[in-house]
């Protein structure tokens, strides 16, 4: 990511690895500019059982699934969200009847060791590093 798209005010663990060039690791990528995922953030506060907001900073390629930095009163936090949305139809009222939520991460460092990691992982088993 450019650093002059870098907001300062992100928590310094996102700013870590975008600072760094550090965005993609697949199957999971990192925004490569503050809108990327702006979709899934609306999703995601239409959808959470919660009514939770989130700025979301990377998405997983092969599935929609996305991590979020939890926001809370109007400041973005450390806390990583992991959450899987359905992208109902947005015309209507989210019933909320499930939690689209799968995990959750003290920082983006924590999301990194425990779900990026393991996921490269499982995609290293299946695809060699010459395709990617």
């Amino acid at each position: 990511m450019e650093p002059s798209k870098i907001d300062p005010a992100w928590p310094n663990a996102l700013r870590w690895f975008l600072s760094q060039g550090l965005t993609r690791f697949t199957p999971w990528h990192f925004l490569s500019d503050a809108s990327d995922f702006a979709f899934a953030s609306r999703a995601f506060q239409r959808e959470d059982v919660s009514g939770e907001e989130v700025f979301v900073f990377a998405a997983r390629q092969d599935r929609d699934d996305f991590a979020g930095l939890l926001i809370v009163d109007g400041r973005i936090t450390d806390r990583v969200v992991y959450f899987h949305p359905v992208f109902a139809d947005s015309s209507q009222p989210s019933p909320r009847t499930w939690n689209i939520v799968c995990d959750a991460y003290e920082d983006v460092f924590e999301f990194v060791k425990a779900r990026v990691i393991e996921d490269m992982k499982d995609c290293a088993l299946d695809e060699d590093a010459a395709d990617l």
